[in-house]
């Protein structure tokens, strides 16, 4: 099993939460304030930020370790999106976020460290 911080599509009432469905949903989180979020359009993108930091506003799921190759081809691993750890408030196990890796320039923060789930699941 592995704890996966979702912050986009894949949370509840996104466009790609559908994969998560099934997994177990341990509740609402929030990373410590190490990162940025940026509204690329049709999903977000989060980003670690040595400077100023933000706290990012998602939830956790444990899921099935086989089911990363699945989310990898949807979140387009390792180029677009890659899955690293990531640091998240009140809990001390080991969490993984995906990780945008494109150029974030140009695009805006989500000011309030949050995602507004829109967009088509083929957009990304």
């Amino acid at each position: 099993m592995v704890t996966l911080f979702a912050y986009g599509t894949l949370m509840r009432g996104g466009v790609r939460h559908p994969v998560l469905a099934d997994q177990r949903f341990l509740g609402e989180a929030r990373t410590r304030p190490y990162y940025a979020l940026f509204d690329l359009g049709a999903y977000p993108g989060l980003v670690r930020s040595a400077g100023e930091g933000r706290v990012i506003h998602g939830e956790l799921y444990e899921i099935d370790a086989g089911l990363i190759g699945r989310l990898d081809r949807i979140e387009g691993a390792p180029s677009l999106f890659r899955l690293e750890p990531i640091l998240i408030d009140g809990h001390a196990g080991e969490v993984l976020a995906y990780f945008y890796q494109g150029n974030v320039e140009g695009f805006p923060p989500c000011a309030d460290g949050r995602w507004k789930n829109q967009g088509s699941p083929h957009d990304t």
